[in-house]
């Protein structure tokens, strides 16, 4: 009998560190980075993490949810806003109203990725996080890029 319960607890004790060896990215990574950047990019740090825990179907399903989410909160501000299809985009910055429901949309946006999905899948607070610098430095260069071609 004593020597069950000695297997049980090194079982227990053998399947603990594995799960915790996993490193993720904090929801209040998947958070900032949904309302600083956009939801889709907290959707692919969520991804991130979903792929590294084996939830491979699921992580999909969160990019395609982040891809229509975005889609569709840029189609209702822009039939909210009554905004022509070719509006330049400098102009956007000046439009106080944009930003303020552009930036409404991605708190929404990254309150649900946080606060739903990613409680979700990640119940428990046992993982490591990763740190943020290397996608924060990825969406960085990709943004100066983009400016530099335009």
């Amino acid at each position: 009998m004593i020597l069950s319960l000695r297997m049980d607890f090194q079982d227990i004790d053998e399947q603990q560190p594995q799960q915790r060896q996993v490193a993720i990215y904090s929801k209040w990574a998947i958070l900032a980075f949904s309302v600083f950047f956009a939801p889709l990019m907290g959707g692919i740090l969520l991804m991130i993490n979903l792929r590294s825990v084996g939830f491979k179907r699921q992580a999909t399903g969160i990019l395609l949810f982040s891809i229509a989410y975005q889609f569709v909160a840029a189609m209702v501000i822009g039939s909210v806003l009554k905004l022509p299809a070719n509006i330049n985009r400098m102009a956007l910055l000046h439009n106080t109203q944009f930003i303020i429901y552009s930036l409404v949309s991605q708190i929404i946006g990254g309150g649900i990725l946080a606060e739903y999905f990613y409680k979700k899948y990640f119940p428990d607070d046992n993982y490591k996080y990763k740190s943020v610098w290397r996608p924060l430095a990825v969406i960085l260069i990709i943004t100066l890029t983009i400016g530099l071609l335009r």
